[in-house]
């Protein structure tokens, strides 16, 4: 049994050289780091700049026709269904055009030349090759087959 607690001690104490050894290694490295890229200043927050102010952008955007102006659209579009948003501009609508069903939302094209341009309140505002037509909202349905729990 004396024989090999010498063992276990010597096991022991190799083990914590190397654990020293590794230590001092790290020190060292740590050392050379902080000499090589020098002292870290502290960061000084500066101040944001004043924003620039917007004097010519109605000179810079082209005007529009007020929504309440815009003709029905001469479209073959039927209204099918929507997953209406907050904003509605981020509503998601689905439409059938020449015998296809489309999934479009803001700003994407129906067919060559049409893009659905704005969604607002009272219906939805197609670009059609440069003129701006709306689509008004279906009349609302009544629900059927579900009942209100009061």
């Amino acid at each position: 049994m004396a024989s090999t607690e010498p063992a276990q001690l010597n096991r022991a104490g190799s083990l914590l050289n190397v654990l020293l050894v590794t230590l001092v290694a790290w020190l060292a490295a740590q050392c050379v780091l902080q000499l090589w890229h020098g002292i870290a200043q502290p960061i000084v927050p500066t101040a944001a700049p004043a924003p620039v102010a917007d004097l010519l952008s109605s000179h810079w955007t082209p005007r529009q026709a007020p929504s309440d102006d815009l003709p029905l659209t001469t479209l073959k579009v039927d209204y099918l269904g929507s997953l209406k948003a907050t904003p509605l501009r981020a509503t998601v609508l689905v439409l059938r055009f020449a015998q296809q069903e489309r999934t479009l939302t803001l700003g994407q094209r129906l067919a060559p030349g049409i893009v659905l341009q704005d969604i607002d309140e009272r219906g939805l505002i197609f670009d059609n090759q440069g003129q701006r037509e709306r689509l008004p909202w279906p009349t609302e349905r009544p629900v059927i087959g579900l009942k209100r729990k009061e």
